[in-house]
């Protein structure tokens, strides 16, 4: 199954996978390291996200999700990579056992 049909299948579109400006959007991200399973992952995280949503759907395409700042976000997304919360720091504790020094 190809990119496209992959994101046809889940996102219950018909993209044409033979149009060029998409072509051209999947070969690249391929050409730089992607694999089938980066572009599922970006396809299945959005796909959860925007579908039934309205004003958000309209960007489960290839323009959006595949351009290359969107698709490194969106890969980051769905890795579950978020920044860890600080933790806050530990309260200041004085030891006067030891006397002044």
């Amino acid at each position: 199954m190809s990119v496209i049909e992959y994101l046809n299948d889940k996102a219950n579109k018909q993209f044409n996978a033979s149009s060029k400006a998409t072509a051209r959007l999947v070969h690249t991200r391929f050409r730089e390291g992607h694999t089938m399973a980066d572009f599922k992952k970006v396809i299945d995280t959005k796909a959860n996200e925007w579908l039934g949503d309205p004003h958000w759907q309209k960007y489960l395409r290839p323009s959006t999700l595949f351009n290359a700042t969107n698709f490194e976000n969106y890969l980051e997304e769905s890795r579950g990579n978020v920044p860890p919360v600080s933790s806050p720091p530990k309260p200041f504790e004085l030891d006067f056992s030891e006397g002044e020094v």
